[in-house]
């Protein structure tokens, strides 16, 4: 994986305070590709997060 090409962005969860999305963006697409929860690391689903950066 190329790091130049993607930037992680850290976006503060809606729902739990404290709690923090590392969303990875991909720089040419300018879309999430992932993310830290566990919404998308168990379940591949889209997060808040990652939908708020686009997907």
């Amino acid at each position: 994986m190329d790091d130049s090409k993607f930037e992680t962005i850290t976006v503060p969860s809606k729902v739990r305070e404290g709690v923090f999305h590392k969303v990875v963006k991909d720089l040419e697409s300018g879309k999430a590709v992932s993310c830290s929860c566990k919404c998308w690391s168990k379940g591949n689903k889209a997060c808040a997060a990652m939908r708020s950066i686009g997907v």
